[in-house]
């Protein structure tokens, strides 16, 4: 009897279903990896811009400093990563005195489900235009 050896169009049309669920699947956790890792560097990289707002504030009494003008954020600390492709941009927000008080703010150039992460004087921390909560962006 002649026997034929081989596979059938039907289990390798089955088999390639299965490694593209498979696929699919691992492509979005590592992309939501990838964003996650993102938003932790802007945070990082938020946090540092607050060192140096307070070490401004320790040597003039104030936020602006001695020319009285509002301050601006060093390179390094105006994006996220601080080199390479920029993820994040990060700004003072506008409209206060910053005098005596300031806020942070870390918009991503990419839609983000987390939106733009917000950091004040007092170490508060917030998200404007945000579908995730506080402490699944922020951590806990």
């Amino acid at each position: 009897m002649d026997k034929q050896t081989g596979y059938t169009l039907v289990e390798i049309m089955i088999v390639a279903a299965i490694a593209a669920i498979l696929s699919s699947v691992a492509l979005a956790s590592y992309s939501e990896h990838v964003r996650r890792s993102q938003r932790l560097a802007a945070r990082a990289v938020m946090l540092e811009a607050a060192n140096w707002m307070e070490r401004r504030f320790s040597v003039h009494h104030n936020y602006l400093g001695s020319d009285k003008q509002p301050p601006v954020l060093p390179d390094g600390l105006n994006r996220s990563p601080p080199s390479g492709t920029a993820k994040y941009a990060i700004s003072l927000a506008t409209g206060q005195t910053h005098a005596t008080a300031y806020q942070l703010q870390a918009a991503p150039l990419l839609a983000d489900k987390c939106g733009t992460f917000t950091l004040d004087h007092t170490g508060a921390r917030g998200l404007i235009g945000n579908t995730a909560s506080l402490a699944e962006c922020w951590g806990r």
